[in-house]
């Protein structure tokens, strides 16, 4: 996915993949979330704490309510994407930025973000958790390419494309190994010149949201002031 891809992608590469990148529902299952925040927003992701499963939910009332459905049992972190490029999260990764991680690690960690996608020049690690047995960890990145992109028919493709993922990395020596990468968002946005990095802002509210047979109610969510 990541060396393939890199030369030539179809137009619609651009659009949000949704069969695959969103788990699609079983409408057999009764579960879901819903609320409200006072921000307009663009995506509304459910991630499953088993980091295999993610679901796009729908918005209304111009973007400021959100809803998922028929989701299955679990437990789920929240992702929203507003317009004005925050992304709200609830993402279980711990309540500090970098966690424990130390700088030195740190900093292999990132060696190994960058190389794990050249097609992406420019990446942003929002934050990421050492486990407690100091072996694995976990990240939410953020990559932009905004250089030049080639359909397949070899016309220039007048977009950048911006990716959110959920990576999780296994200690090597003196190095990390990426052991799974789950894709959140990948969108085709206009040319921009160093488009920026979207500022994350973690909301417990957010996150570890357990899901049974019923829609659970958030009801507006307070979101932290910029």
């Amino acid at each position: 996915m990541f060396v393939s891809f890199c030369l030539f992608v179809t137009p619609l590469a651009c659009l949000a993949d949704v069969q695959r990148i969103y788990t699609v529902p079983n409408p057999s299952d009764a579960g879901g979330i819903e609320g409200r925040v006072d921000v307009v927003l663009g995506f509304a992701i459910a991630l499953n704490h088993d980091r295999m499963r993610s679901y796009l939910g729908t918005l209304s009332d111009g973007g400021k309510a959100f809803r998922f459905s028929n989701l299955p049992t679990g437990k789920y972190d929240l992702v929203l994407l507003a317009k004005d490029r925050v992304a709200y999260e609830g993402l279980e990764l711990g309540d500090a930025e970098f966690s424990t991680l130390p700088p030195q690690s740190f900093k292999n960690l990132e060696d190994r973000v960058e190389k794990s996608d050249k097609f992406y020049n420019r990446y942003k690690i929002h934050r990421v958790k050492l486990d407690a047995d100091g072996v694995h960890a976990c990240g939410f990145i953020e990559r932009i390419r905004d250089r030049n992109i080639l359909k397949q028919s070899g016309e220039k493709l007048d977009a950048n494309l911006r990716r959110f993922e959920v990576i999780t990395f296994e200690k090597a020596t003196d190095t990390w190994q990426l052991r799974e990468a789950r894709h959140l968002y990948r969108e085709g946005e206009p040319i921009e010149n160093a488009p920026p990095f979207y500022r994350d802002r973690f909301v417990p509210e957010l996150g570890n949201l357990r899901i049974v047979d019923s829609v659970k109610a958030l009801g507006s969510v307070k979101l932290p002031t910029q």
